[in-house]
């Protein structure tokens, strides 16, 4: 005979603490591998966080999700998107990158938990999303986004058995087979609404003789390498090689959260870059001149916080850089137009796709494209060789008269 799987609603308790507010505790019973019953617990949340016991119980609900995972009871058919929510916050999103659970987090925080919170799995329709997405007033970037977490969202039910299809990416109930992918399910463009800035070798080169020489060093680092900003943020000592002419770029930096040293994006990310000897010499005399110029300091130390973390590029960028820029009638620049603008100006010297791949250091050169922009001189070029290879004397001949 099988043993009967019986759903558990646990129970919900609140404990005192020596220090700090008391806590919300979820308690439930679970069978080890012998099959013997064990007593569990899991701190929820703090009295802040969790004020009442109803809201307690309501942040169980994920929990209980995963505990009855392999029951089969009306009250998995019944979880909202909101319990949904919960239990991707605690079973999911810690595997992923921080700077991701940060993002997926306000997507879901300020956009879909409002939205969809409290309708139930089987009730989310594929049409009424799309034209939720489509009513919004925003980017069409932003409605991507949202579109892709809450289809790693419903993905992440499927996979716990929630419900039996995802609604943002087919549809189509898991093995009834047809097409699959994005024409099948929520449909919203992430097309640009505007080309991404680039900037001119003189547009930057007129700025480098107006900024300060930390603030010049910071800009010809990344008009130069196309780093990207936590890339420059990591950036410390034993990351130059002045010996061998290199860049050991191992590691990004992210500001949130108290600050983090976190690895690259991606094994390409990690690939070294040359270091031309205009870099090498900027570098050298400002290490000469820094306080925090040991291996394991940062090139670009905040001096406020005694080099503990790096400057505050964002901080930098808004208040050093982007006026000098401003005056110069260009607007909208961030530190990612430089790695757009290295892009384009390598593709317009005619370097090979590959060279630029590996040179602004993507995974694949899908990803590449996308900075790779033609400049009105080069489309100029281009159509100067087109047409004298139509019409090598420019002038079109004779009509002929039509009788």
């Amino acid at each position: 005979m099988f043993k009967r799987t019986r759903y558990q609603h646990g129970s919900v308790e609140r404990e005192e603490r020596k220090k700090g507010a008391d806590v919300w505790v979820y308690r439930w019973w679970e069978e080890d591998i012998n099959g013997k019953l064990l007593h569990r617990k899991q701190q929820i949340g703090d009295v802040e966080a969790y004020p009442s016991e109803s809201a307690a119980h309501a942040a169980a609900d994920a929990l209980r999700l995963t505990i009855n995972n392999g029951c089969v009871h009306k009250s998995l058919q019944r979880t909202t998107v909101n319990i949904l929510w919960e239990h991707y916050l605690r079973e999911e999103l810690p595997r992923k990158a921080l700077s991701t659970q940060d993002s997926y987090s306000m997507y879901a925080k300020n956009w879909i938990v409002p939205r969809w919170g409290n309708m139930q799995l089987d009730q989310v329709k594929t049409v009424e999303v799309e034209r939720w997405l489509l009513a919004t007033e925003v980017a069409n970037g932003t409605k991507a986004k949202i579109k892709c977490v809450m289809s790693a969202l419903f993905s992440h039910a499927v996979r716990w058995e929630f419900c039996g299809h995802n609604p943002i990416s087919s549809g189509i109930p898991v093995g009834s087979g047809g097409r699959r992918g994005p024409s099948t399910g929520v449909r919203v463009s992430a097309k640009r609404q505007r080309s991404p800035l680039k900037l001119t070798a003189d547009q930057v080169a007129l700025v480098l003789t107006r900024l300060e020489f930390r603030d010049q060093l910071l800009v010809f680092l990344d008009a130069g390498l196309g780093t990207r900003r936590g890339e420059l943020g990591a950036l410390r000592w034993v990351d130059c090689d002045f010996n061998d002419r290199v860049f050991d770029v191992q590691h990004s930096y992210y500001w949130r959260r108290g600050g983090h040293l976190v690895d690259t994006k991606s094994e390409a990310s990690a690939q070294p870059l040359p270091m031309h000897s205009a870099l090498r010499d900027g570098l050298l005399e400002w290490r000469a001149s820094s306080l925090y110029n040991q291996p394991e300091d940062f090139v670009f130390p905040s001096e406020r916080l005694k080099g503990r973390k790096p400057l505050d590029l964002a901080s930098v960028l808004k208040k050093k850089i982007q006026p000098v820029f401003v005056k110069l009638g260009i607007t909208g620049v961030g530190w990612h137009t430089f790695r757009h603008t290295v892009g384009t100006m390598l593709a317009e010297m005619g370097e090979h796709q590959l060279t630029i791949r590996d040179y602004l250091r993507h995974s694949n050169l899908h990803v590449t494209n996308k900075y790779l922009q033609a400049t009105s001189k080069t489309k100029r070029l281009a159509q100067n060789k087109l047409v004298d290879a139509i019409l090598p004397s420019g002038l079109l001949p004779k009509p002929i008269l039509v009788q």
